[in-house]
């Protein structure tokens, strides 16, 4: 073979091969990081591969493929790598893959979380930039693969390549990616994931139809409670992985065995258990909802159609009950007109707390400042019967900059000035490592609130709202689970609970037949054990 010849051969390789292999790897990109250029990511794609074919053949017969037609097949490419990028995102972000039905409605609160760590207009222009960059590459992808069978040596160097991927299939090697990973596929699963979309909604007419409030004579409702302080506090990304994760559990355990020996000493007793959540990796407010509500609740619209249909839910319940009922929310930065649908007297945003020190990443207030400012605006009373829900931010992803322990007062950690010259610069190439000593933080902050400003009768729930996601937490042994404490210095109030399947102190029980409670059925076992005839004497 002549010189020349070696070179055409060589120039259409180089031309060919690369814009093919591009292809390939954007239209199967899998929505796993980790499953990146493992065997269903190798071979090429379906779709490329017919186009090649297509290519080739239009070739022989002496059809050159034009700008409008490289440009067209481009076009029809985009939406499916879009899809492919979503599910990866979705997967990173929430453990999951993206559904259709729901997802659209998650981009503002996505938005604030990417806001908190680039730039507004930094990170508009990343938006903006991704689709016209993807619609570039694909267009000179395309341009790469036909061009090149304009000439002799190209059409037999495209011909050799699908004859030797059909050849590696054949002999059972990764020539071609599996089907289930092609374009067709992916606009398939979409519509399956649409419509059973469409058919959750539909099921949660059934769950409307049933109100557990109403069942409950109002002088009966949460009767064994009457007078006395409740306390629902939310720790933001703590789930059972935080103890199963080699990476964390020596942290976190040595945490809440600290904070048992240190509630223990302060006469609080306690049983823990396990949840499952509705959602991993985000999406807090729909955890939170499904409890209110005792109606899960995973996707956004759902959680919409309960505050629409005015059920009367959890909060409803010590509202209506006689208790005060308040949410300290810390990281909503406006007003929130579903608390008031919830059942909320009052809410307390980021605006209403007196901290004017710095944010951590996107906890707008550490959990000690939080807390303080909690202990002087909403102080709890023996006797006062008050409902309090709060959220703990400082484990929120993405866990760096965490605030350094505090030994302040009240005073200067609720304003913020105990956190002056704090190291804001963030690390996020140890966003695992940050995520357990977050946990850490906050389940200390919580604790020696409970022990500082918690009276003797109050009833306290400490729940976490969902796991991270398995990147940062491997959910292989926690899955959706999240730990459950109950307190009180008052023995009796745990009493009732007994039945749940709970153990004595703050560490679950994990064992395979340990029992879970469906975060969905706790709002309403919460008002069967508390609910009924007075105690004499309360």
């Amino acid at each position: 073979m002549s010189v020349p010849m070696l070179k055409a051969y060589f120039s259409a390789a180089l031309r060919l091969l690369p814009a093919l292999l591009l292809l390939s790897l954007a239209v199967g990109l899998p929505a796993v990081p980790g499953a990146m250029l493992g065997p269903d990511h190798r071979g090429l794609a379906v779709e490329p591969a017919l186009a090649l074919a297509a290519g080739l053949i239009a070739a022989y017969a002496g059809w050159r493929p034009g700008r409008r037609c490289v440009a067209a097949a481009a076009l029809l490419t985009l939406p499916v790598v879009l899809m492919r990028l979503a599910d990866l995102v979705a997967q990173m972000v929430a453990g999951r893959p993206f559904q259709p039905a729901f997802d659209p409605a998650l981009i503002p609160a996505l938005w604030d979380v990417l806001a908190a760590s680039l730039h507004p207009l930094l990170l508009t222009l990343v938006v903006a930039l991704i689709p016209g960059l993807l619609l570039g590459l694909l267009f000179l992808a395309f341009a790469g693969l036909m061009r090149p069978l304009a000439v002799p040596a190209g059409r037999r160097v495209a011909l050799g390549v699908l004859l030797g991927a059909l050849t590696l299939q054949l002999a059972g090697i990764e020539g071609f990616q599996p089907p289930a990973r092609g374009m067709v596929a992916a606009w398939r699963d979409q519509g399956e994931r649409w419509v059973a979309g469409r058919e959750v909604k539909a099921h949660l007419a059934a769950a409307l139809a049933e109100d557990p409030v109403g069942a409950i004579p109002p002088a009966e409702l949460l009767s064994a409670l009457r007078g006395r302080p409740v306390v629902l506090a939310w720790v933001e990304s703590y789930g059972l992985s935080a103890l199963t994760d080699p990476r964390h559990e020596a942290v976190v355990a040595g945490r809440l065995s600290a904070l048992e020996a240190a509630l223990s000493a302060s006469g609080f007793h306690a049983l823990t258990g396990l949840v499952e959540s509705p959602v991993l990796g985000g999406r807090s407010w729909l955890a939170h909802g499904t409890l209110r509500a005792g109606i899960r609740q995973d996707q956004p619209v759902l959680q919409g159609a309960v505050l629409a249909s005015g059920r009367p839910g959890l909060v409803n319940a010590f509202q209506g009950a006689g208790w005060h009922t308040v949410a300290a929310m810390p990281g909503l930065s406006g007003p929130w007109p579903e608390g008031a649908r919830w059942g909320f007297d009052l809410t307390l945003n980021r605006s209403a707390f007196p901290y004017e020190g710095p944010a951590f990443g996107w906890s707008p207030m550490p959990d000690q400042a939080l807390l303080a400012a909690v202990e002087q605006q909403v102080p709890l009373k023996p006797g006062q019967p008050l409902f309090l829900e709060m959220v703990l931010t400082s484990s929120h992803a993405p866990w760096t900059p965490l605030p350094s322990w505090r030994e302040a007062s009240v005073t200067a950690l609720a304003d913020g000035s105990a956190f002056a010259g704090a190291d804001l610069a963030p690390d996020y190439l140890d966003m695992a490592g940050h995520y357990a000593r977050s946990i850490d933080y906050s389940l200390r902050a919580l604790g020696d609130w409970l022990v500082r400003a918690v009276p003797d009768d109050a009833l306290v729930l400490v729940l976490g709202d969902h796991p991270a996601v398995g990147w940062i937490a491997d959910e292989a042994e926690g899955g959706h689970k999240v730990p459950l404490h109950i307190l009180s210095r008052d023995p009796s109030l745990l009493q009732p609970l007994k039945g749940w399947g709970l153990v004595d102190g703050m560490l679950p029980e994990v064992t395979p037949d340990n029992p879970v409670i469906p975060m969905q059925d706790l709002m309403e076992k919460l008002l069967n054990a508390y609910s009924g005839p007075r105690p004499r004497g309360v």
